[in-house]
């Protein structure tokens, strides 16, 4: 079994977290950090657990009891701080996912410290297998970006300005507000990974979001010129993710109702002349959030990658 501890245990992304992990087969939660929520049961503070676990919070956790830490502080630079005040035991594993360590480890992080791997597991599925002892979760609008986007960098075939249109969950703006235009970090984050299989990649990616009327889920709408052709495109997508276990191509447009509550993405292709469309749907807080970071732990593990995630989706 492997032995779990969680920091920023009252954060959604550590709700989202539990509720996964306490129904893998391989896991033991061992702790949930939370000073603030010390002593309160985990259902008090996140919906659906009643009758699941009656586990509460702790003020601190022993990081001797566990074999791998999940940080889910969600105040940048929280990580960073967590793992600057306190001793990591040889062994112990870190799955982060702040933005703390996504592109560049901080100054302060020790010259000795194990190497951050960017933990998208379509991208660096090789690395987290092969011994690796600190990952990284991508930013969700990265995590939606790169999905679309991998085969054609494998492929050296991102070569013009890139157009990204994303509807996301509300949070605290108004259904329509625009909450992204042109500027945002994990534009560099996405292009940073897809550098790492284009290595001439620095076309210009031209992001924006708008909130839309739901709390889960986002909805991407990407395009760009190239001349080749539509079916040898498909081709490409499906050679790219043949052995990866959540990412499909669809037929159709894909919806929201397709994804959310699970770990999927779901990809559509299609030519409008010279502009390749790519329609790409994603639940953010499990793909590329919680369910991405278990997907991780299993890999980092040695376990099947779909083991604790065969969730099933709304689909109304």
């Amino acid at each position: 079994m492997i032995r779990v501890g969680i920091t920023g245990g009252e954060t959604p992304t550590a709700g989202n977290l539990i509720r996964i992990l306490i129904n893998h087969p391989d896991v033991e939660l061992a702790w949930v950090e939370s000073p603030s929520e010390e002593g309160a049961l985990l259902f008090q503070r996140h919906k659906g657990l009643a009758g699941e676990t009656y586990m509460q919070f702790c003020g601190r956790g022993n990081l001797e009891d566990i074999d791998l830490l999940f940080l889910c502080n969600n105040i940048d630079g929280d990580s960073e701080r967590y793992l600057a005040s306190h001793v990591i035991p040889e062994g112990v594993k870190i799955i982060d996912l702040s933005p703390d360590f996504r592109i560049n480890p901080s100054e302060s992080t020790p010259e000795n410290a194990p190497v951050w791997v960017y933990a998208l597991p379509e991208l660096n599925r090789k690395p987290l297998v092969r011994g690796a002892m600190r990952a990284a979760i991508p930013g969700s609008l990265a995590s939606v970006m790169l999905l679309s986007l991998l085969p054609m960098a494998k492929n050296l075939l991102l070569n013009s300005e890139i157009h990204v249109s994303c509807v996301t969950p509300h949070g605290e703006d108004a259904e329509g507000e625009a909450t992204v235009l042109l500027e945002h970090e994990e534009i560099e984050e996405t292009a940073a990974a897809l550098r790492t299989l284009q290595q001439s990649f620095n076309a210009p990616i031209r992001l924006t979001a708008t909130a839309g009327g739901w709390n889960r889920g986002i909805s991407a709408t990407i395009y760009f010129n190239t001349p080749i052709a539509e079916d040898e495109i498909k081709d490409i997508y499906d050679t790219f993710y043949e052995d990866h276990g959540f990412t499909f191509l669809s037929e159709s447009f894909p919806g929201l109702d397709e994804v959310r509550g699970t770990n999927k993405c779901m990809i559509h292709i299609e030519k409008s002349g010279d502009q390749l469309v790519i329609s790409t749907v994603v639940d953010d807080t499990l793909k590329g959030g919680a369910a991405g970071a278990v997907h991780v732990m299993n890999l980092l593990y040695g376990l099947q990658e779909r083991v604790g995630l065969m969730l099933t989706a709304a689909g109304v």
